[in-house]
Parts: C-alpha cells; structure tokens; sequence
C-alpha cells in the first residue's frame, strides 16, 4: 500500500474543516454587522458585544459543520468509488480494516456533536455535560466497531462479512439519532460551549483514529518509521488544538464577559407581563367588570406593594406597547408600531441593559410579536417563544412551566426573568375550572370567529356580550392562578426579600364599549387603562398611587431599583418617585401620558389603516384622530366611559393640550419610519386570526 493512503484520508477532513471555516467568517461578518446595528461599540457595552459575536460563531459553525459532514461523506464515497473500493469484494472486507473503524469512530463523533447542536438551537447552547457525553458516546462507538469488526475477521466466509457491514453502515446512518435520544434521556445540564465541544469532539476522535492506524501500518510492509508517524503527529496534533482552544476559552471568555454597566444592588427581577388585559376586568381596583374576583393572586401581591390607578400604555397592541415597557421609548422612538414591523436593531431592551450589568437574563413569551422575528429576543440568554400558538391555544401554565425551570435552573448571576401570558387575548376560551359563561347556549357559541364576530356585532345582543365577557374572565382568572404558581416559587426561592416585581398589561380590550370589539386602531380608556403593580425587594406595605403614569416607565424602573446608570436622562424617571419614603404619594403636577398608533401604511384590506394619538393629564384625556381629523376631549372623573365630547364647551383646556399634543406627534414623526419585517406564511395566518391582519 502506498504512502499517500494517509493523505487521501485528509481530503474528508480538508471538506469537514473548509466548511466549518467558512461558517466561522460568515458568522465573523454576521456579527460585525449585528454589532453596527446594535450600536453596543458606541454603548460601550463590550459584554453584549462579546456574546454577540459568541453566538453568530456558535451558529455559524453550526451551520458550517453540518455542511461540512455531508462534504465529507460525498469526498470520502468519490475516493472509494474511484479506487474501486465499493466493490462487493472490496465491501465484504471492509470490516477487517481498523482503518475503516477508527473513519467510522470519526464521523459518526462529528454526526453526533452536529446533531446535538442543530436540535438544541431553540435553547441556544449546548449543556457543559454534553461535550463529555459526546467524547464518551464516539468511544463508545469506536469499541462497538472494533467488537463488530472482530467477528467480522473471524468470520469464515465473504457473505458472513457483508452482513457486518450492514450492520455497521446502519449503526452509523442511526448513531447521530441515538446519540441525541440517550442524552435527551440522561437529561443533562446546560451550558455555552459548543465550539469547545465541537473541537473535543474532533481532537478525541482524530486520536482514537490514530492509534489504530499505528496497529495497521504496522502490518503492512515497506513502511517507513516517519509514514507510521504520520497518523500520530496528525492526531496528536489535533488533540493538542482542541485542549489549548478549551484552556484558552476557558481563560479569556469571563475577560472578554466582564461587564461595563455595574448594577448597586443584586435584586432579582421578576417581570410578568399580561397580555389583553384592562384595568376595570382585573379585582385590583374593585370587582371585575362582572363583579368578580376574577385576580387574587395579584391582589394578594398588590397588599405589598405599588398599586398604580391611573396607568397609561403606549399604544393599543401588542409589539408598540411591549416595545415601550422594554425600551423605555415612545413606538415611534423604538420603531416597533407597524402590524408587520419590529422593534429597531439599534434599540437598547431591558434585558441588554441587565445583561450588561452581569444578569442573567430569561424569557418565555407566547405572542409572535414577541418573537426574536419583532426583535424582542436581543439581550436574553434563553428566550423561549415556542407558546406563540395562536389564538385556540391555552399556554399560560406551559409558560409558568417555562418560566420555573428557568429559576431552578439559574446559574447563580442576578436573573432577569420576563413572563408573558397571552390567554386573555381574542379568542377567549372557556376553562373548566370557571363556569363563569356555561349558561349561555346561543348562535354565538359556536360561530365565535374573530372576523365573523366583527361582521355581525350589530346583532350581538347584551346577552352574547356578557357571555363574550364571562369567557374573557374566565381567561383572566385562569392567568391569574397561573401567575400564582410563579409567585409561589418565588416565595419559596430564598430570594423573595431581593426580587422586584412589576405585572405590567400592553393594553385592554373592547367589548362593544365604543360600538366595537377587540383593540389595536383605536385609544379609548378600555384599550389604554392597564392594570400596573411594583412590588420593590422588601416590600411589606400597600401603597395606592392616583396620578398619572406611563407604563414605558418600567424600563426606568427596573434600571433604578437595581441602581443601573444606564441611559437616565434619556428615559423617563422612575415610577418609585411617586412614592414618598413614608409610603405616601407624591404628586406630580406636571405628569402627562401620551400614547399613539400609527398605522398609514397598513393594508387596506386589514382594516387597521387609523392615525391617532392622545394626552392624558389628570382627569382629562384629549384624542386627536388624524384619520377622522378630530379632536375629542374627555373628563374621565365625570365620564369614566368617554361618551361625552367636551372639546366645545372646553375650546381654552382644548387648545392648550392640543398644542401640546401636536407637538408631541409631529416629533415622534420625525423619529423615522417604522423597521418592518417580512411576514411568513404561518404568521400571517396567526396575526390574522389574532385580528390584526
């Protein structure tokens, strides 16, 4: 046999590593890029940079090596196919080849590991644990092989032989598979280096390789000392490599992960965010709109805490609303307020902030616009949107599931934990633990379909809209228990006396209230006026707050509590300065709250196409519908349903806040046009479905 046997041998390898470098430049570049946008070099945050580029290198060698299997499989099939080694003599014999064994110890080494990566990728990284049972699993394979290609050698004749080798070639198309059933069984830890476990996975497997080639060349004959080397100095080579990129890891990534933004306090931060939700259906204030308790489990956390009346959201949907409450901004400053937008690149959320500041930072969300598609997953360690099911789903206990792995799986950093419950959201489902909406037994029932209910609202009669609010109750008091469980867990945590807490809702709901259903294009109180609580580390005391606030103040909030100097002068202060240290409310005689939506661009055929924005001061409200080109003004202390339009007999309050009000819009215009986003197919059809489309 000639010297160019271990030569040939490289060109698999050359495919495997080609392709893995390439994936390696592209996710060099990709982050190059994500850092332009993101703007983290002009932020000064090098420990969102470092994990940017961590991850679009994990991602890409990912890709890469999946790529590079395949390459190396068809290089490998072309050398035998070339050298005549397919034929059935030639097949028959391959089981006797320890050669052949330590290629298949290799390979299937590499499979597993890219398969481990691949089906992991919704957790973003592969467990510490993994690498070990991954090096262990190719040894594995290595003396499974060997036992296969022993009986193999001792087989009497070609036929017996053949036999092993479709064993052998179906152990290897199965081992990628059963290598992640048996780790998916062991239930491993979780961890972020999947790079090092790719180059431990390599460097094991190249030196296994090698030592059985030592015992084959020195069958053979003619063979120099240096060509019997060759194989070793390959392998040892390569297992050096992969042990200095583990050291040289493991020294430089908590360097380059030191933070720049320090935070004062430890706390944790619990954010439960609710989606749908308006004020007057939740008990904090009094009974439900049907006089229910219908959130007991929030009102027993608002006897310790920060109970905000007069909470004004953003805007009236979803991605605009939860934008503010993450970023600290107005929907025109974030970006995020077309239907098929998301939030901008260059926009700093809570939770790069945090990590930032050395949090640890998890979610779990079940709406699609709080996908990583809207830009929301920027800054989260482990981001699990897999509950953004639609409408018909039922995910608030799999996010409370979500969300209490997340705390008992904690790494031992500060957390940052954001829960969102979607479940009060159109289409409202029944629950059989409620039998708040059984009696009703109608048309309604069964032809509630979003669309149609909006075609025929005019034959809704009081009856099929009380059971159309017992269902949204229903929806709510299933949260609320929900939420419950969280609460618990963080109460038996240990850390119940350092974690802030804020339950925030992005808007409200209609029903019929002002003629129509549902939310997004319009800025009445029932879509505006949120239910808002803060709970501070600590806190024992029950305090009521009456003004006015904004609940994209939260971002400021989080950012004080924690003692974070990030961005203060740019955001709006704190919702604790309206709490003296006496528990009693400071008055703020200037507060305003301001909230928009802005949809020109939308379809025509979604029906969302409105222009309006409106200011709050106290017991007034103001409403300028660019759309209809009106104004509106209301007392909501007098008028709490805004049905009477005082813009008349009020022309000097009108003026004075409708200048003000302009002012505001025509600045938020000028903040730029919304980032917008290509819709799949599966989207479209949820958003749909949700209404907004």
């Amino acid at each position: 046999m000639s010297d160019t046997r271990p030569r040939t041998w490289l060109l698999p390898l050359a495919a495997l590593s080609i392709c893995g470098g390439l994936g390696v430049v592209a996710g060099a570049l990709r982050a190059r890029a994500i850092l332009a946008e993101q703007g983290y070099g002009a932020l000064g945050f090098s420990r969102s940079a470092y994990f940017v580029i961590r991850d679009e290198l994990a991602a890409a060698a990912t890709a890469g090596l999946g790529f590079g299997v395949l390459a190396a499989v068809l290089v490998v099939a072309g050398l035998l196919a070339a050298r005549g080694d397919l034929s059935t003599a030639r097949v028959a014999r391959w089981p006797t080849s320890r050669v052949w064994t330590a290629w298949a110890s290799l390979f299937g080494a590499v499979a597993s590991t890219a398969m481990l990566l691949l089906v992991e990728r919704e957790r973003e990284w592969v467990a510490a644990g993994d690498i070990a049972f991954v090096i262990g699993a190719a040894l594995a394979l290595a003396v499974v092989l060997e036992c296969l290609g022993r009986y193999a050698r001792s087989a009497a004749t070609d036929r017996a032989r053949a036999h092993v080798v479709a064993a052998l070639a179906a152990l290897l198309v199965a081992y990628p598979a059963l290598t992640w059933l048996c780790r998916d069984a062991l239930t491993l830890g979780f961890g972020k280096l999947p790079l090092v476990s790719i180059g431990v996975a390599l460097g094991a497997s190249a030196l296994v390789y090698a030592l059985f080639w030592r015992n084959a060349l020195a069958e053979l004959e003619g063979r120099s000392v240096g060509a019997m080397a060759k194989p070793e100095l390959l392998g040892g080579a390569l297992g050096a490599l992969a042990l200095a990129s583990t050291l040289a890891y493991t020294w430089l990534e908590p360097q380059l992960a030191t933070p720049t933004l320090t935070a004062a306090h430890d706390y944790d931060v619990v954010l439960i965010g609710i989606d749908t939700l308006r004020a007057d259906a939740t008990s904090l204030y009094g009974p439900s709109l049907h006089g229910r308790d219908t959130t007991p489990n929030l009102r027993k956390l608002a006897e310790r805490g920060v109970l905000f009346r007069n909470a004004v959201s953003q805007a009236p949907w979803t991605m605009p609303s939860f934008g503010a409450i993450h970023t600290g901004r107005y929907p025109h400053e974030h970006g995020g307020f077309a239907l098929n937008g998301a939030v901008r690149d260059s926009e700093v959320l809570l939770a790069e902030a945090l990590r930032e500041a050395g949090y640890e930072t998890c979610g779990a969300v079940s709406h699609t616009y709080l996908g990583a598609h809207h830009g929301f997953a920027q800054g989260y360690e482990r981001y699990d949107a897999s509950n953004a099911l639609g409408h018909r789903a039922i995910t608030s206990k799999a996010v409370t599931d979500i969300a209490l792995d997340m705390l008992q799986t904690r790494d031992g950093r500060p957390l940052f934990l954001f829960a969102h419950y979607f479940d009060a959201h159109y289409e409202y489902m029944d629950h059989p633990e409620s039998n708040y909406g059984d009696l009703y037994q109608g048309w309604l029932r069964h032809e509630n379909d979003y669309e149609n209910l909006l075609k025929n609202r005019q034959m809704v009669s009081a009856e099929e809209n009380r059971w159309l609010i017992d269902l949204y109750e229903e929806e709510i008091a299933h949260t609320d228990r929900e939420i419950g469980r969280l609460l618990d867990a963080v109460e038996k945590s240990g850390r119940a006396d350092r974690t802030l807490i804020i339950v925030v809702a992005d808007h409200g709901e209609e029903f019929l209230d002002h003629g129509s259903y549902g939310h997004t294009s319009t800025l009445w109180q029932e879509q505006l006026h949120v239910p808002l609580l803060v709970v501070p580390p600590g806190s024992k005391r029950s305090t009521r707050i009456d003004g006015v606030v904004e609940t994209r103040t939260v971002f400021g909030t989080v950012l004080d509590v924690l003692g974070v100097d990030f961005a203060k002068s740019a955001r709006a202060r704190s919702l604790l300065a309206h709490v003296s240290p006496e528990g009693t409310e400071v008055v703020d005689p200037n507060a305003k709250a301001f909230s928009i939506t802005w949809l020109p661009d939308s379809e025509v055929a979604w029906g969302k196409r409105m222009c309006v924005s409106s200011l709050r001061e106290g017991r007034w409200k103001l409403v300028r519908h660019y759309t209809w080109e009106k104004t509106m003004l209301f007392d909501l202390d007098a008028d709490p349903k805004e049905l009477r339009d005082l813009s008349e007999a009020e022309p000097e309050r009108t003026a004075a806040m409708a200048a003000t009000l302009e002012a505001w819009t025509d600045e938020q215009k000028n903040r730029g046009s919304a980032r917008k986003v290509q819709l799949d197919a599966e989207e479209t059809r949820k958003l749909k479905e949700l209404g907004y489309l």
